[in-house]
């Protein structure tokens, strides 16, 4: 089983980020989503969990308050699989102190889970696919203007779970305490 625990930015920044997607993939192929809808800072990913405890993680949100963060610099992950090395160029998110307390609550939330999350930073991915050591500078720095200059309020994580890669995500909404 695979999950994801991701927020999302306002409509406004992710019509910005599906843009700027939309151009990377006119340059360089398949990006990964390309909707609106589709645009989220992930929290954590868990490749292969056989069993995830959603409890603590409800337990967690409904002891959180509502939040803010800004969207920062872009960077990039090495990732290598089956020998090879590619890369993830993404958005870094600047979490306010309330932010970070919530991402680390949920690295503890996710008990044994956590060595799959490990040093994990939230982040907004721009382009996962057909990023290689050849064309990783130039596409960084294509993404390098890409400035979103405001605060973002969470209310709440989606929380998305599906069987195996190839089958349709399931997202359910957990609130966060509200005020």
């Amino acid at each position: 089983m695979q999950y994801t625990l991701i927020l999302k930015p306002s409509l406004s920044a992710r019509r910005k980020i599906t843009a700027k997607k939309k151009r990377l993939e006119k340059l360089y192929g398949y990006t990964g989503s390309l909707s609106n809808k589709g645009v989220h800072i992930t929290m954590a990913y868990l490749r292969n969990s056989r069993f995830l405890d959603v409890n603590p993680i409800i337990t967690l949100c409904g002891k959180t308050a509502p939040f803010t963060y800004e969207i920062g610099e872009v960077g990039y992950f090495e990732k290598v699989r089956k020998g090879k090395i590619s890369y993830i160029v993404f958005l870094n998110v600047i979490p306010s102190p309330e932010m970070y307390e919530f991402h680390e609550g949920l690295i503890k939330a996710l008990g044994d889970n956590t060595t799959e999350v490990g040093k994990f930073i939230p982040h907004i991915t721009l382009i996962r696919k057909n990023v290689n050591e050849n064309n990783l500078n130039e596409i960084v720095k294509f993404c390098e203007n890409l400035k979103i200059d405001c605060k973002f309020l969470s209310t709440y994580l989606i929380l998305g779970k599906r069987s195996s890669e190839y089958s349709r995500w399931h997202f359910e909404h957990i609130d966060f305490h509200k005020i």
